[in-house]
């Protein structure tokens, strides 16, 4: 195609028979009703496709869909991809059911430009054209169409068509084309077969840009074909893109494996889910609230299935409202964060009494689980993505502050449906503003690391009210109560240790060997106990490498059992006893004699069995084996089968 493409869509809505079909042919020279029903019944049923050539030579895709009532699930398909709408009212009618359903069904799938062609003025004359323009312009208030232009137009002898094509063509030029920086994901609107050429599909891609020869996956489904051919608006093409009308040739997925509905995407970023987390907003004329758990008719992308709406935060939606929900659907579907969806019911005496267009919204997640009522880390969540949803670096910040724990780069990129350059992109501005911080391959939220901070501090002043005579926590410990209380929602990695680290550095926490302690809090020990921990102290140094059990212990010092147990879990705060075991304490003398026979017996022979360590230190295997473990554990040896070999810690000092 020589002339340049501009990504965005046209699209016409209104009600039956008031002209839209014959104004795309005047705007296209295309005629887009191609079924026999649709000639036959003269009137749309399917939508139809075609190329719009502008003023300045540009050319735009068209959809026209279908006006029928029996047809809205149709026309509703369409509307997913619209950017630029023409809504047509015809003057001899003027405003008609679904004229007022049309308009719902654009407002809710998010469409803000459009102009209006007010058709058939040959039928009526200039005071009847009148009163319909006042009609329309009263009718339009307060909607997304107020300020745009009302074109009168005749299909039939062109008078206004000058008007339409320039108003059209300025509404064009203010509209933003798509952006193609997200992951390529198109709802399949239409699939054949053609012989000697393979499965084509066609549709209007939401996001990103495919080319010949990238893999596409089906979604719900395991098939992933080749892309072998592409076509926009009908001419071959090497690159089609958002918001354009594409057909695509694809390879090694057989035609019978799609149907309108399904899903074609890149990668692994967009998965069938059957549970998703929105905003959805009732209708301010509809005539009742819409109760928890209603069913309803779901209308996203090209789908349709039905759905209960699970209220989040009420017992039902009042008219005109906005609350969050979870859609939980019949059938899985390929629904990503950002699309817009419609809901359809039968409500008595609203819409003739058939199913009709109650509301709609936009999707802020698809974590696929049956969420709880009224959970205030699950409202919060909601509102900050709907906050954030309209923007990139914003939305991987949401996501990063949401996950409570460091996450990849890559993780990150699946999480937010972002190719991972774009993600490594953002994550460079959100570094140098400070907002993300490295934890070695991974990325975590500033506020996470804050959070985990105050954690921290809450547990460490609760463990010294409750241990007076401990001079700390062992890291280790703290670590798994934080993340434990963290991981109500999520688990927590990557934080404790960064968080902990900043608490040292300010000064708020301190670290004595692997326990840590609140700054200016420790063990409050009374004169006679700290008699009684010299004592104890002693007795384990003189026993060296075979210490009695602390009650043994408190046996020969005529000492309370418990006030022995505390004083040794201290003086092993303090470094000066070693755990091996939950029954074996042992003097760090006693320890480092130990280590220096195991560093002997590598540098002798490069290993040694158990048996070798025992004689070596000449004790038997109650104190060799915990020993032998304890060294396992800090790398001083390694296990391979019966015998030791050097670990990290023996290779830095040998």
């Amino acid at each position: 195609m020589s002339q340049e493409r501009v990504n965005i869509t046209l699209g016409t809505a209104g009600h039956v028979d008031h002209g839209k079909t014959a104004l795309v042919k005047m705007l296209t020279g295309c005629d887009t009703d191609r079924l026999k029903a649709e000639k036959q019944r003269g009137l749309t049923i399917e939508l139809g496709f075609a190329p719009c050539r502008m003023a300045d030579e540009r050319i735009v895709g068209i959809v026209d869909v279908p006006g029928h009532v029996d047809f809205i699930r149709n026309m509703v398909a369409g509307a997913h991809g619209i950017d630029v709408v023409i809504f047509v009212i015809a003057a001899d009618d003027s405003i008609m059911p679904q004229t007022r359903e049309h308009l719902d069904i654009l407002t809710l799938m998010g469409c803000r430009e459009g102009l209006v062609a007010l058709t058939k003025i040959d039928l009526v004359d200039e005071e009847r054209r009148q009163i319909v323009l006042a009609d329309v312009r009263g009718f339009l208030g307060g909607t997304f169409l107020e300020a745009a232009p009302i074109c009168p137009i005749s299909n039939v002898t062109g008078e206004g068509y000058d008007g339409l094509f320039k108003a059209l063509n300025q509404v064009v030029d203010g509209c933003r084309p798509h952006e193609i920086t997200g992951v390529f994901r198109v709802w399949v609107e239409r699939v054949f077969s053609l012989r000697g050429i393979g499965t084509v599909i066609s549709g209007i891609p939401t996001c990103g840009a495919v080319r010949i020869g990238d893999r596409l996956r089906v979604v719900p489904g395991k098939e992933t074909g080749r892309v072998r051919g592409l076509q926009v608006y009908g001419e071959d093409a090497e690159v089609g893109r958002a918001g354009e009308c594409v057909a695509i040739n694809l390879s090694d997925v057989p035609a019978d494996a799609l149907d309108r509905g399904k899903v074609l995407a890149k990668g692994d970023s967009c998965e069938p889910v059957s549970m998703v987390e929105a905003d959805l907003r009732l209708l301010g004329h509809v005539p009742v609230p819409l109760k928890d758990y209603a069913e309803v008719h779901v209308h996203v992308g090209t789908a349709e299935t039905i759905g209960h709406v699970a209220i989040l935060d009420a017992k039902q939606i009042a008219p005109g409202e906005t609350r969050p929900v979870q859609l939980r659907l019949a059938q899985p579907l390929g629904m990503a964060a950002g699309d817009r969806f419609v809901v359809r019911a039968a409500v008595a005496g609203f819409g003739g009494g058939g199913v009709t267009t109650l509301g709609g919204g936009r999707v802020l997640g698809t974590s696929n689980i049956r969420l709880r009522r009224n959970r205030p880390w699950t409202l919060r969540m909601l509102a900050a993505r709907r906050d954030a949803i309209d923007s990139p670096a914003a939305w991987c910040e949401a996501l990063l502050r949401e996950a409570g724990e460091a996450l990849s780069p890559a993780d990150l990129a699946r999480r937010a449906q972002m190719p991972r350059p774009r993600v490594d992109e953002l994550l460079k501005t959100l570094r140098a503003e400070g907002t993300v911080l490295d934890t070695g391959a991974a990325v975590v939220h500033r506020d996470v690391i804050r959070d985990a901070a105050a954690r921290i501090t809450e547990r460490l002043e609760a463990f010294h009210d409750a241990n007076p005579m401990r001079l700390g926590m062992d890291a280790a410990d703290l670590s798994r109560p934080v993340r434990a209380r963290m991981g109500e929602v999520h688990g927590g990695r990557g934080v404790v240790g960064p968080a902990l680290d900043g608490l040292i550095a300010d000064g708020k926490v301190e670290r004595h060997g692997s326990v840590v302690s609140l700054a200016g809090r420790g063990a409050r020990v009374s004169a006679e106990d700290a008699r009684l921990r010299e004592e104890v102290a002693s007795a384990l140094r003189d026993a060296g490498l075979t210490p009695p059990a602390p009650a043994a212990i408190a046996a020969s010092l005529d000492a309370d059992v418990d006030r022995v147990a505390a004083l040794v879990r201290l003086l092993g705060d303090e470094g000066t006893l070693v755990r091996l075991d939950e029954n074996l304490v042992m003097h760090r003398e006693a320890v480092e004699k130990a280590r220096q026979v195991a560093l002997g017996l590598f540098a002798a022979s490069g290993g040694f069995s158990t048996v070798e360590f025992r004689d070596a230190l000449g004790v038997s295997r109650k104190y060799a084996v915990p020993l032998l473990d304890y060294f396992d554990t800090v790398r001083l040896t390694v296990r391979s089968g019966s015998r030791r070999t050097p670990g990290a810690e023996a290779k830095r000092l040998l």
